[in-house]
């Protein structure tokens, strides 16, 4: 038996070339840290949802998505850009460039973290009544926004690590990050129950101390390396500063056009529909995203390794491992959809209870959703990785319009599903457009 195992695990190993093997190992700690904070979330959301209710639940989601979706704008994403130069001048043996764009990148952080912190409390006084129904909460929407503007600085930490392979510490800190969150969470709800500014408070208190532990973290895991480097001037970069900042600039469109598509759906369906059917929604689309938990290790992985496997022009790895892990995983991914939709309804009434039974049809059409995103996860790191900033945009764009129009033609009717099939056929024209873009890219760069 072990024999014929052995033979068996050697034969699985053959099927898959160096670089997807490397991916694996550089996402293992990330799988595991995922794996904690889905565990963490599955739990959270469960007790959120029986504590809050519907109502409450609507409410929290709609400002959540409001806060979120208005900072998008202005959230340079700067990380990006910092793996992808970084990425350029490791490679050269550069390592005082790297100090260089690590800083460089922390200044406009900062900055965009403050103006978007400015821009939404503008907002605030235009716009309060239209995305947030429900109790005045100025003040800790307010709060919130400051607490996730700081996490625009904690972007940065984490991909400096990432830029080093420092996938282990990465993970760790988000491990403790996930417990510390969960922690404040549920023992809030537990003590004051469906008491919506408490768990406000409780949301907010864990994002700063989450912020303070993770750029700590990262500070220390770097130092060592960097220390020699640390006076590095920014200047050093100056001649690339106009090339970072046209590709920071051009992804943050990008990223924030995404941003607007996975939380302009909530904001859609809270003006149009109830905040019940928020609520539906929003337990079905986080459910369903639980499964990126497979994926999203290995996108956090491949765009680090394929920006150096990019920089030092070797395609055909590149190739050759986006079709290894593909072929890998797309029977599972179709065997699991299969299972999930004969039992999505006692799913649904199991965990969260009968009232949130509304919630199964638009939890199966998120599912697709998150299925098909997870089996093309290295979609997106590509273009990015090859520098396809204008494509990106002008397929966001697209994907934007065609969702919105069949949402709003579909929402009156079929309320959370509607809403559903629009980001599902937008996010299979996003996965397309990329996967063809970044082929035709390949062979010509080949």
């Amino acid at each position: 038996m072990k024999a014929r195992f052995d033979k068996h695990f050697a034969r699985l190993k053959r099927k898959f070339d160096p670089e997807s093997k490397n991916l694996f190992k550089n996402s293992s700690w990330v799988f595991l840290a995922n794996g904690l904070g889905t565990a963490y979330a599955f739990i959270k959301t469960i007790i959120i949802t029986r504590i809050l209710g519907a109502e409450l639940l609507g409410t929290y989601t709609l400002a959540v998505a409001f806060i979120v979706t208005t900072q998008a704008f202005l959230r340079l994403n700067i990380s990006m850009g910092l793996i992808r130069f970084g990425a350029q001048y490791h490679s050269e043996g550069s390592k005082e460039k790297v100090v260089s764009v690590i800083k460089f990148s922390l200044l406009l952080s900062t900055i965009s973290a403050l103006l978007s912190v400015l821009v939404l409390g503008g907002m605030l006084a235009f716009f309060y009544d239209t995305f947030i129904k429900g109790p005045d909460l100025t003040i800790y929407v307010i709060g919130f926004a400051i607490a996730n503007g700081i996490s625009f600085i904690d972007a940065i930490a984490k991909a400096s690590l990432k830029l080093f392979y420092k996938f282990k510490i990465n993970s760790v800190i988000q491990m403790i990050m996930d417990t510390i969150e969960v922690t404040i969470i549920i023992s809030t709800l537990l003590i004051y129950g469906p008491d919506l500014k408490a768990f406000f408070t409780a949301a907010i208190a864990a994002k700063f101390i989450n912020s303070i532990t993770c750029n700590i973290a990262a500070y220390r895991e770097l130092l060592p390396e960097l220390r020699p480097y640390l006076t590095s001037k920014i200047h050093l970069i100056k001649k690339q500063q106009k090339e970072f900042l046209h590709y920071i600039f051009g992804n943050s469109i990008s990223s924030t056009l995404k941003v607007i598509m996975n939380q302009g759906d909530v904001l859609l369906l809270g003006t149009m529909g109830s905040l019940s059917d928020v609520s539906y929604y929003s337990i079905a689309k986080k459910l369903a995203y639980s499964v990126l938990t497979l994926s999203d290790p290995l996108a956090s992985s491949v765009f680090p390794q394929l920006s150096h496997l990019i920089a030092g022009k070797v395609y055909g790895k590149v190739r050759t491992m986006l079709r290894s892990i593909t072929r890998a995983v797309l029977i599972p991914a179709l065997l699991f959809l299969a299972l999930a939709y004969f039992i999505k309804t006692n799913l649904i009434t199991a965990l969260y209870g009968p009232e949130f039974i509304p919630a199964a049809e638009p939890f199966f059409i998120l599912l697709i959703c998150a299925v098909q995103s997870s089996v093309f996860f290295w979609a997106l790191p590509l273009i990015q990785s090859l520098g396809l900033i204008k494509k990106r945009f002008l397929i966001y764009l697209t994907a934007i319009i065609i969702g919105s129009i069949i949402a709003v033609l579909l929402v009156t009717e079929f309320k959370a599903s509607g809403v559903a099939i629009g980001l599902l056929a937008a996010n299979l024209y996003i996965n397309f457009r990329f996967i063809q873009a970044g082929i035709i890219q390949l062979n010509k760069r080949t």
